[in-house]
């Protein structure tokens, strides 16, 4: 029994690049929440230094990023390793539960992964906004940067008059096995 199905690739991309911005969000409200919960905490200080940290950190991630993955990290540089799909149009397309299933797991891990990270440079590097601010702007920077892509893979996907689709049974990995479908094999209501 196959349990292969075909993710489509820019939709996965797209989950990915919004739970990392998700993420970077959710490690500002939290630290303010938790500014607010301590009865020596300073909401006003530490949101001033969280987002004057976050924001030039954003800006310059931005900018790194974009530059450092553009050589194979980001989802549309692997378009030129993708095949036809050939027999594997056979395989089913990911039902809205596996989809809304998906979404869940790989946001809730990204949010623990930047919470871990969150957790790790306040110990390294105290409190006070700073260390949270970092992680914020290099989330949410990664997801813009992966966003910004996704319209780049969807515009190729257009111009190509092809839609690319990770074979595998849950998108882990999805890049490990690639194809492409002409316009008129992708069935109608799909995406």
């Amino acid at each position: 029994m196959v349990r292969d199905r075909r993710w489509n690739y820019a939709r996965v991309s797209r989950i990915w690049a919004n739970g990392l911005v998700f993420g970077g969000a959710f490690v500002l409200i939290s630290g303010v929440l938790l500014e607010f919960g301590d009865p020596r905490g300073d909401p006003g200080s530490w949101s001033l230094v969280a987002v004057g940290t976050a924001v030039p950190t954003a800006v310059l991630f931005f900018f790194l990023l974009r530059s450092w993955m553009r050589d194979g990290a980001l989802p549309s540089a692997r378009l030129p390793d993708a095949e036809p799909a050939g027999s594997l149009t056979r395989l089913p397309e990911p039902t809205r539960r596996q989809w809304n299933t998906w979404s869940v797991v790989l946001v809730a891990m990204i949010t623990v992964g930047c919470l871990a990270l969150t957790g790790f440079l306040v110990a390294v590097l105290g409190g006070g906004g700073t260390a949270e601010g970092v992680v914020v702007g290099v989330t949410v920077a990664w997801g813009v940067v992966t966003r910004r892509d996704v319209a780049a893979l969807e515009a190729a996907q257009a111009a190509q008059q092809r839609r690319y689709d990770a074979v595998c049974r849950w998108p882990v990995s999805v890049a490990q096995e690639l194809v492409w479908l002409e316009d008129a094999a992708v069935p109608s209501g799909t995406g």
